[in-house]
């Protein structure tokens, strides 16, 4: 069987190749990897240790380690993630691209410079639909309920949303408490098929809610009371970092203050379990069915927001 290799054009508008045996490093420096299992990238926005191509059997996976971002077919990596790579994807680092391939040839790729400097993490802002997924009544929630069941239901919706999320093409920023928070970037499709495709999501994982309720009955006393709502937003933000680690990935802006405080009103103060802002609905209301809830006071914010709920059927 051909054996798997990144492809990719350098700088002279050559063609180069880099044989994938059981790791291949993507990076600026990678110090300490031997010369043919790294591929070096002179950008930078690179980290020197941006990403690893694993290989297992006949199975590919790249695993984002950057400040700035992995995408896979233009889908960026949550920060620290891993996702399957097949023939024929994309990989795109900074800006520099690779496509991964099974060849029946494998040229070694050429040795290259090492650089030292420190990875430039340039805030950018980038429009975004955010989704928030929150738990109902969470303290009282874990109060009421072994930690352990709380525990394996957090993770049964962790595991489950998550995977939805990467289903319609988004990206999975935090887990944060009882929360699950993935954004749709902008950059790539029209603004609209972004926002559907959060909304889609949403809808999905309120549908998941009832498996998981079936899958746990009799075995987790803590999915019997399993309540959940969903804050949807459109908005600008900037994207950077706070720490140095590669996980502290911030997106910082109104937007996505409003989607959280929305998840805290849907399906609590108000019946509905998907609330969404004015900007999202403008981008949806052609594709999916909304129910216009006026304009509403919201904790922590001055004046009022117009909101509406996103029909889950």
């Amino acid at each position: 069987m051909p054996k798997p290799y990144l492809e990719w054009v350098d700088k002279n508008q050559q063609t180069q190749y880099l044989e994938i045996v059981d790791k291949v490093f993507i990076g600026r420096s990678c110090k300490g990897v031997d010369s043919q299992k790294k591929i070096l990238v002179h950008d930078a926005q690179v980290s020197r240790d941006h990403a690893v191509v694993s290989r297992r059997a006949e199975h590919l996976q790249i695993t984002d380690s950057s400040k700035n971002g992995t995408w896979v077919n233009e889908i960026r990596l949550a920060a620290g993630a891993s996702s399957e790579i097949v023939d024929g994807d994309s990989i795109r680092v900074g800006g520099f691209s690779f496509r991964v391939c099974y060849p029946e040839n494998v040229t070694d790729v050429k040795d290259a410079a090492i650089l030292t400097d420190g990875t430039r993490v340039t805030p950018t802002e980038i429009m975004v639909t955010n989704v928030v997924a929150d738990v109902r009544n969470f303290s009282t929630f874990s109060q009421d309920h072994a930690s352990s069941d709380v525990y394996a239901l957090m993770k049964e919706i962790f595991d489950k949303f998550s995977a939805i999320v990467y289903q319609f093409k988004g990206t999975l920023k935090d887990y944060a408490g009882d929360a699950v928070y993935a954004f749709w970037g902008h950059d790539v499709e029209p603004i609209n098929t972004q926002a559907i495709l959060a909304c889609q999501a949403a809808i999905k994982q309120t549908q998941t809610i009832n498996e998981i309720r079936t899958q746990l009955t009799g075995k987790n006393l803590a999915a019997d009371n399993l309540q959940m709502g969903w804050g949807i937003t459109t908005g600008k933000v900037t994207m950077s970092h706070y720490g140095s680690r590669a996980a502290d990935l911030a997106l910082v802006g109104d937007c996505t203050n409003l989607a959280f405080r929305l998840s805290g009103l849907a399906n609590k103060e108000l019946s509905e379990k998907i609330v969404i802002c004015s900007q999202t609905a403008d981008l949806v209301r052609d594709d999916l069915a909304l129910k216009d809830l006026g304009s509403v006071s919201i904790k922590g914010r001055t004046g009022k927001e117009h909101i509406f709920a996103l029909n889950q059927s």
